[in-house]
């Protein structure tokens, strides 16, 4: 039971996250931390009172902190943000059967973007598909500056229908700057057809347009459940077949990030016919990947190892098995 003020100041963040971000009620609050639901009301006031609580709870989490600062030194990383876990709506997606992403990262995500945006005055983004960029690009309130987003995946389906996970449909309706996307295939059939689509103007100018970025926000997939892709192969094979897909497999992938593959001790590995993002750049730029939940932990190690990462956002879930 939290009986010390100094103890219970120490969860004000988190308390504050819980109520405004993630719905939690002041009652359901109150039974978890074992204190009076007025305790919680005054906690939120003081979180209101001190500016912790703004668009977004700023600020780290108790414990958090110390994830924070094992996984930075361990891996090197400039930018880290670790995020409570416990959520009644954790395990929500943004379409059935995708990825179980927490939606806390989202937040913590779109958070990162807005800070960089006014803090640093950063204009260009890189972007990538999926359905946690999806939710930061939904949450995120309209940005009244001219910024930019750029995609160089591929995220066309073979009946050449959209990615329902682009995102940057969303982005376009909330920035005074301008939204790329390169409109290719996730997969080409041929070499051959690649390196012609590749060779196209309009293409090329999008693929200089990413050099600009000054952030690359990735994000990261489970090569054994926990991603779209890997779901998405198993209950809509329309991005690449399962024969495909096992190869990949087989060949040691534990993880994928915007077409590139990463095995347990980091070693990155691409595939010619899917169109990625390019490696060198990822390695180039201040690339933060932002992923979480336990099924994508060690996905998100994997990715740690390879020493690509500038930053990386993920919830204590993750971080402890990122840790262990």
């Amino acid at each position: 039971m939290l009986k010390s003020k100094n103890k219970l100041k120490d969860y004000t963040n988190r308390i504050a996250w819980m109520y405004w971000k993630q719905k939690i009620s002041q009652k359901d609050i109150a039974k978890k931390f074992k204190i009076n639901t007025v305790q919680v009301h005054r906690i939120l006031n003081e979180a209101e009172k001190n500016g912790s609580v703004k668009v977004f709870v700023e600020g780290s989490f108790d414990v958090c902190s110390r994830y924070e600062e094992e996984i930075k030194k361990k891996y090197n990383l400039k930018h880290i943000e670790v995020v409570p876990s416990e959520s009644l709506h954790g395990q929500q997606t943004t379409a059935n059967t995708l990825d179980p992403d927490p939606l806390s990262i989202a937040y913590a995500g779109a958070n990162t973007i807005l800070n960089k945006i006014d803090k640093e005055k950063c204009r260009n983004f890189g972007w990538s598909t999926g359905s946690t960029n999806t939710r930061i690009a939904n949450i995120l309130p309209q940005i009244n500056e001219k910024v930019s987003f750029v995609d160089t995946t591929g995220s066309l389906r073979n009946d050449l229908s959209f990615n329902p996970l682009l995102g940057l449909n969303t982005l376009s309706r909330k920035t005074n700057g301008k939204c790329y996307h390169l409109g290719a295939p996730y997969i080409f059939p041929t070499l051959k057809e690649k390196n012609k689509f590749f060779n196209l103007k309009f293409v090329k100018d999008i693929l200089k347009k990413e050099e600009e970025c000054q952030y690359i926000i990735l994000g990261i997939g489970s090569m054994k459940g926990g991603t779209s892709l890997y779901n998405r192969v198993k209950n809509h094979p329309y991005l690449i077949d399962k024969k495909f897909f096992n190869q990949i497999k087989k060949d040691g992938a534990l993880a994928e990030s915007s077409g590139n593959f990463f095995d347990k001790n980091g070693k990155h590995f691409f595939y010619d016919e899917i169109v990625r993002k390019n490696f060198d750049l990822i390695k180039k730029k201040k690339t933060i990947a932002i992923a979480g939940g336990t099924d994508k932990a060690f996905a998100i190690k994997s990715v740690l190892l390879n020493g690509c990462l500038y930053g990386l956002i993920t919830d204590e879930e993750a971080a402890k098995i990122i840790l262990s």
